[in-house]
């Protein structure tokens, strides 16, 4: 059955626009089915037998409409505010105006509070966030590992440097150099490097070809 809703929801999910209007008579309709199901459920809870298993199954019928009913709500607001908190990265710290039409207050205010926050945080750590927001390929950053099983002298894809990978040995190496060795499990990546920084092989080790 349709209910307000999954209807709230589907309208955010199939809208064409960035962000839909804020859909305040629908919120209102989910609001106004709670407050109906929690006076049911109070109202059975008063005046009714518990041991009675019909009396259970129509308790947990109306609680689990209100958990429904709230979740909705949840998903909605969570997923406009999510996007909202997009756009500051996106658009910077004014909304457009077409953008800002469609939120209530609250998401607006929500919008400046965020920025405030945003800008207050790049201040403190001195670094402009904007920047540099691309991630780096891939192939091209460095890694640590840990060497499982001997693989032996390789060529880096430099084609100037070759390094020995024997087992148990650590190094710190670019992630393209031995992508195929992790994906055989022949080498593993170590998250934590710092434990074992003592006997870390750097890339400045790597012997000449």
């Amino acid at each position: 059955m349709d209910t307000p809703g999954s209807q709230l929801v589907r309208e955010l999910l199939e809208s064409s626009y960035i962000i839909p209007s804020y859909s305040n008579h629908l919120i209102n309709k989910v609001n106004i089915q709670i407050k109906k199901k929690k006076k049911d459920l109070d109202e059975i809870i008063t005046n009714e037998d518990y041991d009675s298993p019909s009396l259970s199954a129509t308790i947990l019928y109306h609680h689990f409409s209100i958990r429904r009913s709230k979740r909705y709500l949840c998903v909605y607001h969570n997923e406009r505010l999510k996007t909202i908190k997009r756009l500051r990265w996106t658009h910077g710290s004014t909304l457009p105006s077409e953008i800002s039409e469609n939120c209530s207050k609250e998401e607006r205010n929500f919008f400046q509070e965020y920025s405030l926050l945003l800008m207050k945080y790049m201040s403190q750590i001195r670094l402009d966030l904007y920047q540099n927001m691309s991630p780096p390929c891939t192939e091209n950053i460095y890694i640590h590992i840990l060497v499982v099983n001997d693989i032996g002298e390789i060529l880096t894809n430099f084609e100037t440097q070759t390094i020995r990978l024997l087992k148990g040995s650590k190094h710190y190496i670019r992630y393209n150099d031995v992508k195929k060795f992790l994906k055989n499990g022949d080498v593993i990546r170590i998250t934590n490097p710092k434990e074992n920084e003592q006997t870390m092989t750097p890339t400045k080790n790597l012997q000449n070809k």
